[in-house]
């Protein structure tokens, strides 16, 4: 029987999951290539989520003495290039956060297994809620037109539910390339709670993630990952998008009966 101390601890966050004992990093599931301090540093920084890590303890841990006097350099660039690996932001950080002049801090993230959110936890019914605009990886007019169409058609099937309200596309498209994070944008639209997401296109292949946030307390409601060739979901986004809708029912709607999954891969 294998020893459970020695099983690899795998941390998943947004779309990203890093392998604590190999120092595998992985986006959309796809194997990130990133320098050793770098992971280094991502690695400090999970061990306790929540919690600053100095400069000083950074230092200590992660660099020699013989570099020490280029560590302010050395770490400032570190912590760019893992953002940049992670799709992060310094002055919009859903990850990695500057405490000025003191360190860093891993955003908290919960590590209890990924559930129906309904069964962890009683909620007040989403009863409005908001669609936001995908974001698209490369920027590319025809993969953010064909964004567009996933989004609307959610937001029509969306629509259809009794009891629950959806934003129109024309009420929430300018928040497309906002740098807002979803909670503030959801507040601002007084809704309930918000989807968001991203559309990475790798070669022959589209990648989707979304998550359903409660705009109360942050938490992800629901989360999923799609993922198909580019010439199938050209050719029909709505099967896509009603594949899509088919998982958000069971949060927004959960008694009412489903349609029939279209066959899209999810995870």
């Amino acid at each position: 029987m294998k020893n459970p101390a020695l099983a690899p601890r795998v941390i998943h966050f947004g779309v990203c999951e890093f392998n604590s004992q190999t120092g595998d990093l992985r986006r959309h599931g796809l194997k990130v290539k990133l320098q050793p301090q770098a992971l280094k540093i991502l690695s400090l920084l999970l061990e306790r989520p929540g919690e600053i890590r100095t400069r000083e303890e950074l230092q200590e841990r992660l660099w020699s003495a013989n570099t020490r006097r280029d560590f302010e350099r050395c770490l400032n660039k570190s912590v760019h290039v893992l953002r940049e690996a992670l799709g992060d932001s310094a002055t919009n950080p859903r990850y990695i956060e500057t405490a000025i002049g003191v360190g860093y801090r891993f955003i908290s993230i919960s590590q209890e297994p990924r559930r129906p959110a309904l069964a962890r936890r009683n909620r007040r019914r989403i009863d409005c809620l908001a669609v936001l605009p995908l974001s698209s990886e490369p920027a590319d007019p025809e993969l953010e037109f064909l964004a567009r169409r996933i989004v609307e058609r959610l937001i029509d099937n969306i629509s259809r539910l009794s009891g629950t309200r959806v934003l129109a596309y024309r009420t929430v498209q300018h928040y497309r390339e906002a740098e807002l994070d979803p909670r503030t944008i959801g507040e601002k639209l007084s809704v309930r709670a918000v989807v968001t997401g991203e559309i990475v296109q790798r070669n022959d292949e589209l990648l989707l993630h979304l998550e359903l946030i409660s705009v109360d307390d942050g938490t992800q409601l629901w989360g999923a990952q799609f993922r198909g060739l580019c010439s199938d979901v050209l050719a029909a986004p709505e099967k896509l998008a009603d594949s899509i809708s088919n998982g958000l029912q069971t949060i927004l709607a959960p008694g009412t009966r489903r349609r029939r999954h279209v066959r899209t891969e999810a995870a």
